[in-house]
């Protein structure tokens, strides 16, 4: 019988493992230093007074729950304006880090956001 429940325990731990989540907007502070994709809403955009570009997803800034930044170098070398993304649905793919306590993902090329 103590074989069963000891099996039954590590079987339990290995599905409980294998199971992916997937990063949402509510969960995504949780996937701090590891690469992920998301795909949502832009909410809201901003360009900084130095020329880097900011996505704003969830909630209008500074409410907003997620940002994807793409520092001013890496966006001339877009074929498009990040800033024409607003409302557009897109999925990135990046680490996530925390900035002031909030998650974003820095975008260094263009292939890593694909426009839905």
């Amino acid at each position: 019988m103590k074989k069963v429940i000891i099996a039954l325990f590590l079987f339990g731990t290995v599905l409980v493992s294998a199971q992916e989540i997937t990063p949402t907007l509510e969960n995504i502070a949780s996937f701090e230093g590891k690469t992920i994709t998301i795909c949502e809403k832009v909410t809201g955009i901003h360009e900084t007074k130095g020329g880097n570009a900011l996505l704003n997803f969830g909630k209008p800034f500074p409410d907003n729950a997620f940002s994807v930044v793409v520092f001013k170098l890496d966006r001339e070398a877009f074929s498009y304006d990040p800033l024409t993304l607003d409302t557009k649905t897109i999925c990135v793919t990046g680490t996530v880090i925390l900035y002031k306590g909030k998650p974003e993902i820095i975008v260094k090329k263009e292939t890593e956001i694909v426009i839905k």
